[in-house]
């Protein structure tokens, strides 16, 4: 059981328009939409342009690298600064794979996190990344999906 449980809230508001009769195609129909949270700014977000959707907002899938990358990010910072390695930079470059199957669904098969710290002191470069590896096993992002999230660090570390 858990120790403590944390709540989330998040709602979508349909910003799209088109024709909705019962016989319209579903590709007359906008796919851009709005996440509120209380407090934070709008994300406007659309399907994916390979779906019809505004290539010029988020789509779900890139918002989910995103709490992947996130999530990671976050962990590992906090683990550098437990066991107090300085960070002067840090970035990622996620990748996922969605595939279609014969039923016309689709699913992610696996997401590649690539990040890169720059750290401002000199450190053993394998125990930083060993402290990614960390950060990996304790995303709850990353532990709350169905595909593997591997991860590919890079760490240069000052002189």
């Amino acid at each position: 059981m858990p120790d403590r449980t944390h709540r989330y809230q998040v709602s979508l508001l349909w910003t799209g328009s088109g024709e909705h009769d019962g016989a319209s195609r579903q590709a007359h129909h906008q796919r851009s939409y709005e996440l509120h949270c209380t407090g934070r700014p709008v994300i406007d977000g659309s399907a994916s342009p390979a779906f019809r959707g505004d290539s010029q907002k988020w789509n779900p899938e890139k918002l989910l690298l995103g709490a992947l990358c996130a999530d990671h990010q976050l962990w590992f910072i906090h683990l550098c600064t437990a066991m107090g390695i300085g960070i002067l930079s840090y970035a990622d470059h996620a990748e996922g794979i969605l595939e279609e199957f014969e039923d016309g669904s689709f699913s992610f098969t696996q997401v590649i996190l690539r990040p890169h710290a720059a750290l401002s002191t000199a450190h053993d470069v394998q125990q930083v990344i060993d402290l990614h590896h960390d950060a990996a096993m304790r995303s709850c992002i990353a532990r709350s999906v169905r595909f593997p999230v591997s991860c590919e660090p890079r760490v240069t570390s000052a002189q």
